[in-house]
């Protein structure tokens, strides 16, 4: 038989009129299926992604330009848009320890990919600052999808009018090395180059394993904080956030190698031992809980050597949690 003869009858379409059921729903691969932002001069939200498919600034496993959209296929827990198509948008999702549904009413859009021209770091990281800067100025709260750990120097050097703005930090490594063999633009310096910006306070760095003496020394003399990953496992997550010095404003930078290669394999530096992800999420949420944060960024997901697609998962997930600890729920209505 022809597939064009084939009858659908209508017990296979109980509780839907046919007039609902649409012959195509396209619409562009988006963070949380929020909707799709071409004109920034147009954002209205209250959280914008941005991805910056970059990895120019990795000296060790490429593959970090894929993690935005690989994290934009990941999240299975929540979306923007009602995925059964009845027109309610920003619904949240439902946790069952609060009880209740999070992130209810948080407008979000994505505002796509910033365009990455090869071989052409300085101005790939003056678009970046400069999409970062306008969504600020627009209210919105930038949510940056990286991309390798170079991407955090251009995307807080966009947001000069949150000064004094302090960095949370964390990782696997130091990332305040001042340059490799010549290079300042790399994934190894991108702390180092956020401390030289005069906007930038407080920096500590969280799940330290993996350092070199002469960057450690130098964040040290330059009054950086650092919380190894031992002293975290003693002092206990919450501890911790509660001992990180906040100012006016804070961003934070999660590299997922700071998570344990057991549940963040899809990165390009993974380490012996890290954060597990129940950890990572309950020190996130107590800090972000305490502070004013105004932007944060993803890193170093790095989806060919990701296994069953369980770091995109995490990542996807510690994004939900800190966008929950920051906008509560609001009332429909």
């Amino acid at each position: 038989m022809s597939a064009h003869n084939i009858n659908i009858g209508p017990q296979y379409l109980e509780g839907a009129a046919a007039a609902d059921v649409a012959p195509l729903d396209a619409r562009p691969r988006t963070m949380f299926r929020a909707p799709f932002c071409a004109n920034l001069d147009e954002l209205d939200g209250d959280v914008a992604f941005i991805g910056m498919p970059f990895d120019q600034g990795t000296f060790g496993r490429p593959g970090a330009r894929y993690g935005p959209d690989a994290l934009r296929d990941a999240p299975r827990a929540y979306s923007y848009l009602d995925p059964f198509g009845q027109g309610r948008d920003a619904e949240g999702f439902f946790d069952a320890d609060a009880g209740d549904e999070l992130l209810r009413g948080v407008t979000m859009a994505d505002c796509g990919n910033v365009t990455v021209a090869p071989s052409d770091v300085l101005h790939n990281f003056e678009r970046l600052a400069g999409v970062v800067r306008r969504v600020a100025q627009r209210g919105a709260m930038p949510v940056i999808l990286g991309g390798d750990h170079a991407v955090t120097f251009p995307a807080v050097a966009g947001l000069a009018q949150f000064a004094p703005l302090d960095i949370v930090h964390f990782d696997a490594h130091l990332d305040y090395t001042h340059h490799y063999h010549g290079a300042l633009l790399t994934h190894g310096s991108p702390i180092r180059r956020c401390h030289e910006l005069e906007h930038v306070g407080n920096i500590t760095s969280v799940g330290i394993r993996s350092v070199r003496r002469e960057p450690y020394e130098e964040a040290v003399s330059h009054g950086n904080g650092i919380i190894t990953l031992r002293q975290f496992r003693e002092q206990g997550p919450e501890t911790v956030a509660e001992s990180i010095p906040v100012g006016a404003n804070l961003y934070i930078t999660f590299d997922v190698d700071a998570l344990d290669p057991t549940q963040a394999p899809g990165t390009g530096t993974p380490e012996v031992g890290g954060l597990f992800y129940e950890e990572a999420r309950r020190c996130l949420e107590t800090l972000v809980r305490r502070s004013n944060l105004v932007a944060f960024d993803v890193v170093e997901v790095a989806p060919p050597y990701d296994v069953s697609q369980l770091t995109v998962q995490v990542a996807a997930r510690l994004i939900m949690d800190v966008l929950a600890a920051r906008f509560p729920s609001r009332r429909a209505g």
